[in-house]
């Protein structure tokens, strides 16, 4: 995880100024999907620099954000201060007590897990019953040719970090193994949210196609 890590750490400065196209094409249905609600206990796992951890908040949600990268964290912390940040790896148990959160989300990081069982039982075992997980990748049939970033156009993350192409039926393998069953799954196209990152000819050969999948899942 250290190319990861250090990817992610240089990405700091300026992740919210050159968001990532991903996580902002997949905003509103993430929150949709979540449905943030006051008084749920919402883990927010990667949380980053606390983009979706501050929309929980505001939703009168007990949230807590998580991520191992502590620059990221430090950025979160100044956006909201009243809300606890954990720094911790994924790849690792986590440091919550069994049953203990409403809802669980994770924007845009299990393509960084390799070994997806692991965290998806841990998704499990810290998710209360009738809990949802919400999480969201990078389409698994995504078509990358042609895409084009307009401010950054030589940026591509899997040059500088791990990044792992899971397949639907890897997902599925692992829903199936830790126990969760599949309750809403959301193909994001590119849409006019990214207009601006993309450049003229990008963004008319990609619009409509498929860039992003949000899973909803229950643990029964």
């Amino acid at each position: 995880m250290n190319r990861t890590l250090n990817a992610y750490k240089e990405w700091a400065k300026t992740y919210d100024v050159h968001p990532n196209p991903h996580t902002l094409v997949e905003h509103n249905d993430f929150i949709k999907l979540t449905d943030p609600r006051k008084n749920e206990f919402i883990l927010d796992a990667a949380c980053g620099t606390g983009k979706y951890t501050k929309e929980f908040h505001k939703a009168g949600a007990k949230v807590t954000g998580l991520d191992f990268c502590e620059q990221m964290l430090e950025i979160a912390k100044e956006k909201i201060p009243e809300v606890q940040f954990i720094n911790h790896n994924l790849n690792k148990k986590f440091p919550f007590k069994a049953s203990y959160f409403d809802k669980i989300t994770c924007g845009q990081t299990i393509k960084h897990i390799k070994y997806l069982n692991p965290v998806f039982a841990e998704f499990y075992r810290i998710l209360k019953k009738g809990g949802k997980l919400i999480f969201s990748v990078t389409h698994p049939e995504i078509n990358f040719e042609g895409f084009a970033m307009r401010f950054r156009p030589k940026f591509r993350l899997a040059q500088v970090s791990d990044i792992f192409h899971h397949k639907f039926a890897d997902y599925f393998d692992a829903f199936e193994y830790s126990g969760f069953r599949i309750d809403r799954i959301k193909q994001v196209p590119v849409n006019s949210s990214i207009k601006h990152l993309l450049t003229e000819k990008s963004y008319k050969i990609l619009k409509g196609r498929y860039e992003v999948v949000i899973f909803r899942l229950i643990k029964p």
